[in-house]
């Protein structure tokens, strides 16, 4: 299964209907390779609810999805620290993972590691596991672009002050308390939602 978030809505490429209910009114469509880019932009429509695509072949059909689709490939972390708290960033106003493109000879772990440390002034970090990847899309200058995103679970000792990267347009760098936190009630994206809640499970 894939799950790319189009304006906030999901679109969903399924070989088998999902009954999780937060996706209970998206429309329900099944793949056809000559009305992709239709399903796209009735996806981008602001009446769209979000869409699952039936297919047999979820990669095959991800791949034409993808052809779209100017893609940009980036990494970034979900940090704990010792306390268990959770590391986020408000970035142009909302609550945020810190992430960024993928530099040329970089690896994905490479990658997220250096944003970590860049966009909230951290260090002693250390690498647990991947996790999920999350997609998301946007336009700009008439162009669609994909933006595929790496995760990797890392935790550090850092007690030292957070220093938020205001050049990337953060202004501020925290942690969370995640048993306090309410996710539902957090401003901020609905893929960093989903896979916050897959995280914290």
């Amino acid at each position: 299964m894939y799950k790319i978030f189009i304006n906030e809505k999901p679109f969903i490429i399924t070989e088998k209907d999902s009954e999780d209910s937060r996706y209970a009114n998206c429309k329900r469509v099944t793949y056809d390779p000559s009305k992709v880019l239709e399903f796209i932009k009735d996806t981008e429509g602001m009446r769209s609810k979000g869409l699952v695509l039936l297919t047999d072949d979820p990669d095959f059909s991800f791949k034409d999805f993808y052809t779209h689709f100017v893609a940009i490939e980036a990494s970034g972390g979900v940090v704990f620290n010792s306390m268990n708290e959770l590391l986020l960033i408000k970035r142009m106003g909302k609550w945020d993972l810190p992430k960024g493109k993928i530099d040329a000879g970089e690896t994905s772990e490479e990658a997220a590691l250096r944003e970590v440390e860049e966009e909230c002034g951290i260090g002693s970090l250390k690498l647990i596991k991947p996790l999920a990847s999350t997609y998301h899309t946007y336009k700009m200058h008439n162009h669609r672009f994909l933006k595929v995103t790496r995760w990797f679970e890392m935790r550090t000792n850092w007690d030292k002050k957070l220093i938020p990267q205001a050049e990337e347009q953060i202004t501020e760098a925290a942690w969370f308390n995640i048993k306090r936190t309410d996710l539902d009630a957090l401003d901020t994206y609905t893929s960093i939602r989903d896979l916050l809640d897959d995280v914290l499970v």
